[in-house]
């Protein structure tokens, strides 16, 4: 089983991390961090969160590995 810390550098690589981070000129980790913080230094659209929520869960499934599949 991956560390935490596998995951969080797996969802920093995520082309769509990636471009999120990119539109709010912040990194994939800040961008990361304000969102599992729930912080809202950086105004995501709707449909931003919802792709983000499906990443993040599926680190909670244990199924990152499935996101570079797509």
């Amino acid at each position: 089983m991956k560390r935490k810390t596998e995951f969080v550098e797996e969802l920093c690589a995520d082309e769509a991390v990636c471009f999120i981070a990119t539109r709010y000129h912040v990194t994939p980790r800040q961008l990361l961090r304000h969102f599992f913080a729930r912080e809202a230094c950086v105004p995501l659209e709707p449909n931003e969160v919802e792709i983000l929520k499906g990443l993040c869960g599926m680190v909670r499934n244990d199924r990152i590995t499935d996101i570079k599949t797509r």
